[in-house]
């Protein structure tokens, strides 16, 4: 006890106890990311600690992603956000899995001033949940709740009469299946020259077949690539600059690097390579007989 009371006191010394110092980190700290970095601060020293837990400024904007999501419940939500003192003005929740409707309403009630909801992936969200707390702020200028189930025309038509600007909130009633979805903008010319809501090509990612990288729609004309991620297609033009598995050569789009397996090399000079997940798995893989396997 006594050597951890000595190593607590020598960081204290070697951390700068200067009031400027502590000053210019705390200019700094609004600017980080997320509540995983803000966090990570409170560890450098007890008096930076208690610094971030008195200041009130930066807990104004709650952003929580992994690797906090999966851990994040209704009570450890509420005493983060108590930490604001009812200046809450953002609240960005991605995939936080254990939140509920009743969590969230206890958020907002304390806190009157919130203007972004941001919180796609909450599945255990309801549409009558999030209407109501809309409805209780009446000043929500943003609103992403893509990956929240159950949502209908009517439930989309109540929350359009409270943000009605376009782009307010993240999900459209798609035209083609009549459907609650995102619609993703498409970044092909012939596509844009008209108004947003004429485009032939407007639909959600079921109805309307897209390169998973840019969006572009894959018509008739397209020249279109498989991905190594299962079922995503890619145009050819990012098909082309994506790095690919060394052995099927199929790419990963961005949205799922992450399942890449990374192959180490001791040649700094060499580009990085990696196998996708069934190159990497299959039994017995060769480079030469990569080419005409079936999964």
């Amino acid at each position: 006890m006594r050597t951890e009371e000595k190593d607590a006191e020598e960081d204290e010394q070697q951390w700068p106890s200067s009031r400027s110092a502590q000053e210019v980190l705390l200019i700094v700290l609004p600017y980080l990311h997320s509540l995983f970095e803000l966090l990570s601060m409170t560890t450098v020293s007890r008096s930076l600690r208690d610094a971030i837990r008195d200041e009130t400024a930066l807990w104004t904007k709650i952003v929580v992603e992994q690797p906090l999501s999966s851990r994040l419940t209704d009570d450890i939500l509420w005493d983060i956000t108590s930490k604001s003192a009812g200046k809450l003005n953002a609240l960005i929740l991605r995939q936080c899995l254990r939140i509920t409707d009743k969590g969230l309403r206890r958020v907002v009630d304390a806190n009157p001033l919130i203007r972004k909801i941001i919180v796609p992936g909450c599945t255990e969200l309801t549409p009558e949940g999030i209407i109501g707390c809309v409805e209780s702020l009446k000043n929500v200028e943003i609103l992403h709740i893509n990956g929240v189930h159950r949502f209908t025309k009517d439930h989309h038509s109540v929350l359009s009469t409270y943000l009605p600007h376009e782009g307010a909130i993240d999900v459209e009633v798609c035209p083609k299946c009549d459907q609650v979805m995102m619609i993703p903008s498409c970044s092909r010319v012939s596509c844009n020259r008209g108004r947003r809501h004429e485009r032939k090509c407007r639909g959600c990612w079921f109805c309307v077949p897209r390169c998973r990288e840019c969006s572009v729609c894959l018509g008739s004309d397209t020249e279109i690539q498989e991905a190594a991620c299962g079922g995503d297609s890619l145009c050819l033009e990012c098909w082309l600059v994506l790095p690919k598995c060394r052995f099927c050569n199929k790419p990963y789009c961005s949205s799922h690097s992450s399942l890449r397996h990374d192959i180490a090399t001791n040649d700094p000079s060499a580009q990085p390579m990696f196998e996708c997940q069934a190159c990497h798995y299959r039994a017995g893989t060769s480079p030469y007989d990569a080419f005409d396997y079936q999964i």
